[in-house]
């Protein structure tokens, strides 16, 4: 209900108020509208300061829109691409996110841009560090495997040990349970 009143609101003004002196919006009055209700909303509410300064900003920021958005629902990028993609907007890259504005670019994500030297002399202390912390896995593996091997044998010697128990009858002491 309330966007049907806007809505009629906004007709009103546009085809009678926009644009027009207050005195020919006030004797122009629009079938079904009441007279003093139409001075009313004539000079208080389309004449008010707020509603000006409203009607001003929202005019001056539609006015810096590069594609206007009058299609309904339908999201800007089908827009885009209905309208010929580049032809529209220019030319696309993978390095761009398409968006407001002209895009966020590459670079601006991994923190500016470098050198070939530079890439190149990083790239070689990573494979330097990869190298070292590959023999340095292979070194804890290695020693990982012997401690599983010396643990597999203590089990054995604990499982003979229990066996050659199981043998000797043991000898009951007694205890005292004070």
């Amino acid at each position: 209900m309330k966007e049907l009143w806007n809505k009629w609101r906004r007709h009103l003004h546009a085809k009678y108020v926009k644009d027009k002196p207050i005195q020919q919006a006030l004797k122009n009055i629009p079938k079904g509208v009441d007279k003093k209700e139409w001075e009313c909303l004539v000079k208080e509410h389309f004449s008010s300061e707020s509603f000006q300064a409203r009607s001003n900003r929202n005019a001056a920021n539609r006015a810096k829109l590069k594609m206007l958005h009058d299609i309904g629902s339908k999201p800007i990028r089908e827009i885009i691409y209905q309208k010929g993609g580049e032809k529209c907007c220019g030319p696309h890259t993978r390095s761009y996110v398409f968006g407001f504005g002209s895009g966020v670019k590459a670079k601006d994500l991994k923190g500016g841009t470098s050198s070939k030297v530079e890439l190149l002399s990083a790239l070689r202390s990573t494979r330097e560090e990869n190298k070292s912390l590959n023999k340095e896995n292979n070194s804890l593996q290695d020693r990982l495997s012997t401690l599983e091997d010396e643990m597999k044998e203590m089990k054995k010697i604990r499982e003979s040990f229990a066996a050659q128990q199981s043998h000797v009858s043991p000898t009951i002491s007694p205890v005292s349970t004070e």
